[in-house]
């Protein structure tokens, strides 16, 4: 999702999604909030294979972070890929690359010093290392930032694309007419049924992995341990969503997928992440990566849709409070999971119990940060968020001033 595109609590996107009844906003607050769930159930999971490995363990959380990873990370990049198009509609193309820079990478270099410094800080005060040698070496993982990485990368290219194109503004006029032809006969004829959208996400998905696999430079680190791999396996949600921005057909049947499909769905795309990389058939492990990606679409269409359809929790004022904190909500709740966790691991207390905590604490802490560390304050904002102060706010102070 392009979680700084829109100002919280406006309708933007609306045009895209509200014909297929969703919020945007509500999904985004709701995905972000996930995310604490999500991390906090990695603390127990049975093969304690996370940044922090609880001794009380049940395969509950297992079951509960495979649901969630089924579905999450996904529907960001779908909701991006809906914010995005929108602005490209209202920006320049140098205004867009300047605000893509501002929102997305100036936070992903803020909280990768900071957030991310302080966390492998203490990881490595937890094993016995040097925290302060591991703060100041700048060479600390990327962790959850990651999203924020490949969307920066995706958007730019999307970008350079727009730019490359729009050099020869009548051949890209040309090419604009062409495509929107061809884009008005395939809606008539495209995907009308959520399965059929599934697959051919799926297959598109499988296809680009196979074209960046064939290159030979698949798995090779670049800045930020960005792979093409790791670029490619999310990068047609993202598209997905810049197409059925303006395809709104492909997009409702897509989010009428049949909810009690997603635990399913979710399972298929576990096994196939697990299998594809453990049988030992080249062509066995093809078919497993063909069934996660399915899982992952048909996952993402029953979750999306719903969450965007539902009523209650996430309206009113409280919709809009955690709207507005869940671009700092997604940034420091990892940081915070991880301090609580290392706080309660030697606590002899049930996993559930731990697991509430977590979460509370961090949804909590995540809150508060927000409101009284990030919100009052330009600079913080500017940092956290990536938003400079906007031309009504900066009038507001002017006249104050005057006063």
């Amino acid at each position: 999702m392009d979680i700084t595109n829109a100002p919280p609590g406006t309708t933007t996107g609306a045009s895209a999604v509200g014909s297929a009844g969703v919020d945007i906003d509500r999904v985004r607050a709701t995905l972000m909030i996930l995310g604490i769930v999500l991390h906090a159930a990695d603390v127990f999971i049975t093969s304690g294979d996370w940044l922090v490995a609880d001794t009380h363990r049940s395969a509950v959380f297992d079951a509960l972070v495979a649901l969630i990873h089924s579905f999450r990370v996904p529907g960001f990049f779908l909701l991006s890929g809906l914010l995005f198009s929108r602005s490209l509609s209202r920006h320049s193309t140098p205004d867009l690359v300047v605000r893509q820079l501002l929102r997305l990478g100036l936070p992903l270099l803020v909280c990768w010093m900071l957030i991310n410094g302080a966390q492998h800080a203490l990881l490595a005060a937890a094993h016995g290392q040097d925290p302060w040698e591991a703060m100041l070496s700048f060479s600390g993982p990327i962790y959850h930032l990651w999203f924020l990485r490949d969307l920066l990368v995706l958007n730019l290219l999307v970008l350079a694309w727009v730019a490359l194109v729009g050099r020869s503004k009548r051949r890209a006029v040309a090419g604009q007419g062409r495509l929107s032809r061809l884009l008005d006969r395939i809606e008539g004829h495209g995907p009308s049924h959520w399965m059929s959208v599934a697959l051919s996400g799926a297959m598109a998905s499988l296809a680009l992995l196979i074209v960046v696999r064939l290159t030979g430079w698949a798995y090779a680190k670049g800045p930020g341990e960005l792979s093409l791999f790791d670029l490619a396996f999310y990068a047609p949600m993202f598209f997905a969503g810049l197409a059925m921005s303006r395809r709104r057909g492909w997009l409702e049947a897509w989010l009428r997928t049949p909810l009690w499909l997603l635990p399913v769905a979710a399972f298929a795309a576990n096994w196939g992440d697990v299998a594809s990389d453990t049988l030992r058939s080249a062509l066995a492990r093809e078919m497993a990566l063909a069934v996660q990606l399915v899982g992952i679409w048909v996952a993402t269409g029953a979750a999306v849709g719903a969450l965007g359809r539902l009523r209650g929790a996430t309206s009113g004022g409280l919709g809009r409070m955690l709207s507005d904190a869940s671009y700092t909500i997604f940034l420091i709740h990892h940081l915070l999971v991880v301090a609580l966790a290392l706080l309660l691991l030697p606590r002899d207390w049930p996993a559930v119990a731990k697991f509430g905590l977590i979460t509370a604490g961090a949804f909590a802490l995540s809150l508060a940060f927000h409101r009284w560390v990030v919100r009052p304050f330009a600079f913080m904002r500017l940092l956290f968020n990536g938003r400079l102060p906007s031309p009504q706010a900066q009038t507001a102070v002017a006249t104050h001033r005057a006063a």
